[in-house]
Formats: C-alpha cells, sequence, structure tokens
C-alpha cells in the first residue's frame, strides 16, 4: 500500500471511529467508507467495522416507512417504491443508507434506484433482486422521462426511491432495509405488488338530474394486447350520498361480471329523488379465479335539481297617467328543467293595467302566466304594460312557484308625480359666416315630480347647421328630478349671410311641453382678387403684373394677406407696396378692406426660358378669400447649326469612310421639321446611313424623313457611309430644311481625297 492510500484508510477509520464514539450524525452520513469525491460508484459496508454491528452507532434513524405496501399493476409497466426514514420524533433524515431485496420465490425485478448524489458511493444496483440507495439530502422530482407532469413523483428529504416491473403475472414480496436503525422490529418494511397481464378503465364521474337513473360501465382487457377480459368480476358499492341501490339486485352493492367485450356495467337508481353527491368504489378481480382482488377505483355521480328566481324591475318614477312598464325575469340557475313554472302579480290600487307580453290572464288587479317548463340556466321574460293613475309611491311584488315545492318573490316601487319644464336658449346676435355659432340650451323641472322621457328638438332654420350637416336635432334627455336642469350646447354653422330666428322646443311624458327662440346676423366679407400681365413676352424681358383686392361683403376683411406664386423659370424682380420676397412667393399684408373696398399692387417677373406660364395670386382674410391668375407666353428664338465631318480621309478605291452630320439647335425656341438631305458625288456610292430618322436613298440623294422637333441646345446626328469607286477630289453636299428656315436650304459640303 502506498504511503497516501495509507493517510486516506487511516483518515477514514479515525472519522469511523470518531463518529460511533460521538453517537452517529443527524444529517450527514453517519457511516461506511464514503469518499468524498466523484468518479466510480464503491461499495460500501451497510455497519462501520467493529462495534458497528453490536451499538446503536445511528441514534437518530428510530423507523422506516415504505408506500405503497401493496399494489396492483398490470404487466410490463413501472412500479416506483418510495422509503422514508424517520427519527424518533418522526422527521425525515436525509443520507441513510436503504437496502432494496426482492425475495425469493417473487416474480419481478430491480429496474433502478435512487443514484442522487456526487459521492462515489451514491445509490447502485448489484443485481435484479438487491440495490443500496440513499435517502435524499433535499427536495427532488422523479418525473419518468415524459412531458407529463401528473405522474411526476416528488420527494423531500429523508427519502428515496426504488422501481420494479414484471413481465409476467405473479406476486412481488419486496424488503426496504435500513441498516442504521438499531431496533430490529423497526428496521425493515415490506410490501407486495400483484402483477397482472389486465388493465382497467373505470367510468367517470357524471351529473345527473334527480330521480333519473345513470349506468356505471367498467372496461377490462389484457395489458398485453387490449384484448377484452370476459368474466372478471366488478364490484359497484355506493360509500355515501343519497339514498340509492344498483341493477341489477336492488342493494347499494351490486357484483356483476365482464361481457366479451370486457364490460361490466350497474344501473345507479335513487329511492327518492335528492341532491347530493353519491361517491361509488369499484373493485375489479383478478387472478385464476377471477375473483382475487386485482384494482380497486373510484367515480361518483352528483344528482342536481332545478331552481327558480324572480326577479322584477321597474322605473322609479312615472308621471301621472303615462303607461310605464314592469319587467319580470324567471331564471333556472341550476342544470336540469324546471317544471310547472306559474308566475303571479297583484297590482295596486292606483295601479291600472294595460297590457302583457307574454298575455297574462286577468283577474281584477291580479295576474298570472303560467310558464310551463324553465330549461337549464335559461330564463323567461315577462313585459308588463300599466298606467299610473294617481300620485304617490307604490309597491308592486311578484310570485313564481314550480314543481318541488320551489317559490320564489320580487318587488319594485315606482312613484307617480307631476313634473313642470321650462327651456331656455343662449345665442349671440352678430357672427361671420366663417365663425362657429355657439348655442346653450337649458331645460328646467320647475315642478314637484320627476319629467320622464325628456326630449328637446331643435329645427334650424334654412342657412343654419350643425357642424355635421344636421339641420334638426333631437337630445333624449331623459329624466329630469323637480329642480334639475340640463344643458346642451350646440355649435352651428351658417352656409349663407342673413338674420335667423332658432326656435327649440321640449317636450316630456303626460303631454309637458315648453319652447324658446333667439335672432342670429350672420354677416361676411367677400374678397374679390384681379390681375392683369401682358399675354406675350420675350425670354429675358421683364413683366410687370398688376394684382387688385377687394371687398364686396358686408363686413371688413380683417387680417389681409396677399401672396403671388413666381413661376418657376422666371425670375423676381421688384414688388410694390412693400411686397417681401422669400422660396419663391411674394407676400403682401394688406390689414383691413373696409366693404367697397380695395387695394392694388405690382410685381416685376423676368422669364428665363420659352413656355406657356401660369400665375397665381391669392388672397386671404378672416372669414374671405380668393385667387386670381394670369397666362403669358414666353418665346425664343430658334438657331440651327449644321455641321459635316468625314472619317478617315482620304480614302483608297474600293474602301469607305463615314460622314458625321451634327444638326444643333443654338436657339431659345424649337426647332420644327428638319429635313437633311446628301447628295454624293459620281466617285462615290451609298453604302449605309442611320439618324434620328429614316433615310430613303434615290441617285446618290440621301433623304432623311423629317425631325418632327429639336429643342434648344440639343444636337441630332445623322451618318451617312459611302464607298471610294474612282479616284478624285470630291464632295459631299448636305442640305438642311425647317419651318423656321424662310430663306434658301442651308449648305455644308465636305472635301474627300480617293485614290488609287
Amino acid at each position: 500500500m502506498s504511503s497516501r492510500n495509507f493517510v486516506k484508510v487511516v483518515a477514514v477509520v479515525a472519522t469511523l471511529s470518531g463518529l460511533v464514539a460521538g453517537g452517529g450524525c443527524r444529517k450527514h452520513m453517519p457511516h461506511a467508507f464514503t469518499w468524498p469525491a466523484t468518479g466510480d460508484i464503491i461499495p460500501t459496508h451497510p455497519k462501520p467495522p467493529s462495534c458497528g454491528y453490536y451499538k446503536d452507532w445511528d441514534p437518530y434513524s428510530a423507523t422506516i416507512e415504505l408506500t405503497p405496501l401493496t399494489d396492483v399493476n398490470p404487466v410490463g409497466s413501472q412500479h416506483i417504491l418510495v422509503a422514508t426514514v424517520r427519527d424518533k420524533h418522526g422527521d425525515p433524515l436525509p443520507n441513510r443508507r436503504v437496502e432494496w431485496i426482492i425475495s425469493q420465490g417473487s416474480v419481478g425485478d430491480i429496474i433502478e434506484v435512487d443514484s442522487s448524489g456526487w459521492r462515489a458511493s451514491r445509490g447502485y444496483k448489484v443485481d435484479n433482486s438487491f440495490a443500496v440507495s440513499h435517502t435524499n439530502n433535499k427536495h427532488r422530482v422523479l418525473d419518468r422521462g415524459n412531458d407529463d407532469p401528473s405522474d411526476d413523483v416528488h420527494l423531500t428529504p429523508g427519502q428515496t426511491w426504488c422501481v420494479i416491473s414484471s413481465p409476467v403475472e405473479g406476486t412481488t414480496h419486496i424488503i426496504a432495509y435500513a441498516p442504521g436503525i438499531y431496533d430490529w422490529r423497526n428496521h425493515k418494511v415490506f410490501a407486495t405488488k400483484h402483477w397482472y397481464d389486465a388493465q382497467w378503465e373505470f367510468p367517470p364521474p357524471g351529473t345527473n338530474p334527480i330521480g333519473t337513473q345513470h349506468e356505471f360501465t367498467t372496461r377490462v382487457m389484457r395489458a398485453s394486447d387490449r384484448t377484452p377480459l370476459e368474466g372478471q368480476e366488478v364490484t359497484y358499492e355506493i360509500v355515501d350520498g343519497p339514498a340509492g341501490t344498483f341493477d341489477p339486485g336492488g342493494e347499494r352493492r351490486a357484483t356483476v361480471v365482464t361481457d366479451s367485450d370486457g364490460r361490466a356495467t350497474v344501473t345507479l337508481n335513487q329511492d327518492e329523488p335528492a341532491e347530493g353527491t353519491n361517491n361509488i368504489r369499484i373493485t375489479v378481480a383478478g387472478g385464476e379465479d377471477r375473483r382475487a382482488p386485482m384494482a380497486e377505483g373510484r367515480t361518483s355521480k352528483t344528482w342536481i335539481g332545478p331552481r327558480i328566481a324572480i326577479q322584477k324591475s321597474a322605473p322609479a318614477r312615472a308621471l301621472i297617467n303615462e303607461e310605464f312598464q314592469y319587467s319580470i325575469v324567471v331564471s333556472n340557475p341550476s342544470q336540469v328543467n324546471a317544471e310547472d313554472v306559474v308566475v303571479t302579480d297583484d297590482l295596486p290600487d292606483g295601479i291600472e293595467y294595460v297590457s302583457s307580453s307574454p298575455s297574462a290572464q286577468v283577474s281584477g288587479q291580479s295576474l298570472s302566466w303560467s310558464l310551463g317548463r324553465v330549461g337549464p340556466n335559461a330564463s323567461e321574460a315577462i313585459t308588463l304594460t300599466v298606467r299610473g293613475t294617481r300620485v304617490g309611491q307604490f309597491t308592486n311584488c311578484a310570485d313564481v312557484r314550480a314543481e318541488h315545492g320551489l317559490e320564489g318573490r320580487d318587488c319594485a316601487e315606482t312613484r307617480i308625480a307631476a313634473p313642470e319644464l321650462v327651456v331656455e336658449k343662449q345665442c349671440p346676435t352678430e357672427v361671420l359666416i366663417c365663425d362657429p355659432i355657439p348655442i346653450a340650451l337649458i331645460v328646467r323641472n320647475t315642478g314637484d315630480g320627476p319629467a320622464t322621457n325628456v326630449r328637446l328638438v331643435d329645427e334650424l332654420p334654412e342657412g343654419l347647421a350643425t357642424q355635421d350637416g344636421q339641420r334638426s336635432l333631437t337630445v333624449d334627455i331623459g329624466t329630469l328630478e323637480p329642480g334639475q336642469s340640463r344643458q346642451v350646447d350646440l355649435v352651428l354653422e351658417a352656409d349663407r349671410t342673413g338674420t335667423f330666428e332658432n326656435r327649440a322646443t321640449v317636450t316630456a311624458d303626460g303631454g309637458l311641453s315648453d319652447e324658446a327662440s333667439c335672432t342670429i346676423v350672420v354677416r361676411q366679407p367677400i374678397l374679390e382678387v384681379s390681375k392683369e400681365a401682358p399675354a406675350e413676352r420675350f425670354i429675358g424681358r421683364s413683366t410687370e403684373y398688376r394684382i387688385t383686392v377687394a371687398n364686396s361683403g358686408d363686413a371688413p376683411a380683417n387680417q389681409t394677406v396677399l401672396t403671388d406664386t413666381v413661376p418657376e423659370a422666371m425670375e423676381f424682380v421688384s414688388a410694390s407696396d412693400g411686397g417681401q420676397f422669400s422660396n419663391n412667393v411674394v407676400t403682401w399684408n394688406l390689414g383691413t378692406i373696409n366693404p367697397g373696398d380695395s387695394r392694388s399692387v405690382t410685381v416685376t417677373l423676368r422669364p428665363t426660358r420659352r413656355g406657356d406660364f401660369r400665375n397665381v395670386a391669392s388672397a386671404r382674410a378672416i372669414c374671405a378669400e380668393d385667387t386670381a391668375e394670369a397666362h403669358m407666353e414666353a418665346r425664343g428664338v430658334p438657331a440651327i447649326l449644321l455641321e459635316v465631318v468625314d472619317d478617315p480621309d482620304p480614302i483608297e478605291v474600293g474602301t469607305t469612310t463615314i460622314y458625321t452630320i451634327s444638326v444643333t439647335n443654338q436657339g431659345t425656341a424649337d426647332g420644327t421639321n428638319i429635313v437633311i438631305v446628301c447628295r454624293l458625288p459620281s466617285e462615290q456610292e451609298h453604302v449605309a446611313s442611320d439618324g434620328p430618322t429614316r433615310a430613303t436613298v434615290e441617285d446618290r440623294v440621301v433623304t432623311f424623313a423629317p425631325l418632327p422637333q429639336l429643342d434648344p441646345k440639343d444636337v441630332a446626328v445623322y451618318r451617312v457611309e459611302v464607298r471610294g469607286l474612282a479616284e478624285g477630289d470630291v464632295r459631299f453636299t448636305v442640305e438642311l430644311t425647317s419651318d423656321q428656315l424662310v430663306s434658301p436650304p442651308v449648305l455644308e459640303t465636305e472635301a474627300t481625297y480617293i485614290y488609287e
């Protein structure tokens, strides 16, 4: 043994000796050779060496628990056993060793044990019948490796687990042993697991109306291939709840066998209709004789009865001799039908019956309605129209009755009163046509009772309308209590000038009404803008525009501003009367122009290119505006330049040269219908030609079709390729004509030397 390993052994022995002498440890692992490192699993002895077998070396450990102690599972499934080690106070202890042992003669195997932790002595499986694990020192969740949280196993400190399974039917006897518990009566616990090649589906809980029947069906099948299991005994037992029996048998407990489809069915009956919940215990028998307990489950049946409720509502106040309505709503807030529903209503003296929907059976002041059945969570409405014949406070109650002794009552109160209405209208006496016209309508109840269904109507005269274009305004104010008032504010607009009388009317229940009016004078300033300018100018010459702004209306044009937008390709030269030029706009502040007055200004501009220029002037004042425009044509002069160049020069007989003809418009006006004609000497022949228009060739004359337009400063280029036929110093001639040339054509020649 190396000196390093010897030191480790001595340290461990010394530690163990101290643990034994000190009586164990509450939370830390109190025994065995435990290396504080990760790595391969190191099997450990269950008790300390030497005196560990004869002393209580872990005095904290007192009991071990195992859940479940007995259970039934289908073959091929996995079952989790959870062991808990506790101290004498019942508190769980972490880091305690638990050994798992499957007894000889049992079916099944250990699949996996709790191997959590970082120590080299963590849990391990020795073989399929024996394994070791340690209780956890913190909370853990065993999630079975799936995404379903409902089957997770939640472990607390002091617990550990083991998983067993069996591929065949039979019984597994398993022992959980805690070697740290000194008392032999408490250091082990036994569990039994029965395995059957069977699965079962218990019936789900249900809800039924009271006094009806309900079937429960349990299905039993093989776990291996899900084929039905016939002849399995299934027992149903009523655990608690309302009195009832099963068919067949007529008892609180019934046993039936599964049919060829693996189904076992019973029918539950109530002795007397009653609400409540029956909890049902279901036991499935198995084994070779198919009568041994195999599975137990539970389901329930909740019996529910009908309910009945009534709600009555009415307006808090009504006018004398005015019709109003009672609303009666009968509802069934349960999940089953309410039968034989009847509603009654006795009207008090002073309230007179008018009509109802549905129709009522009337006997004096007594009314009744037979509604019959009201379905689950359903309601039936009754509308009762009445009239108050005298002033006072009236209470009216409605009653409802139904099968099973159900009943209910609700009341509503209405005060019958006599109101009085007054309306007042406020408006300005004079406005401009563009001004908003504020109107205030004030309605007051000066009577001793509430005014109901108060309606305000304002029919506007021709020429006035609301801002959204309405000429008739109706406002449903509703109810005005005694002394209460309501103000309605309007904003009107006028579409013409003149004097307008505006009248408003207010009405309410009981024939109440009142009216009020006011007079408004609407005025308007009217701006008229005129603009004078010459119809034609040449490019570069200054032009004066004269602008006049007049007010032909019946109100001053205040804060009048005149603007004139300078067109593109025109230059600002000057403006009279303090006109300011900025961002291509000339602006004059003309102030107030009274009715019948006018103001004139001038602006001088210079055109920089040809064209038809539209010059717009706009005048704006409070409540008035107008525009005027002037058109002027700026004319230019065309000037055409003709140039001809040959390349190459000279040329050898049989070779070619190209004449490039350039036509440039050097003027300020378009050149139109430009025609190029090329004449070849006898020493040359035409090879090819191209240009902006198509060329035709006849007898050594190349004629290009007319070019419709050549803008100022634009260039049109033509090319003619010729071949030399004979030696000589020849002349290639080009003629140019256009609409603008009133003299003979422009001629241009180009000399070319042809040699042998």
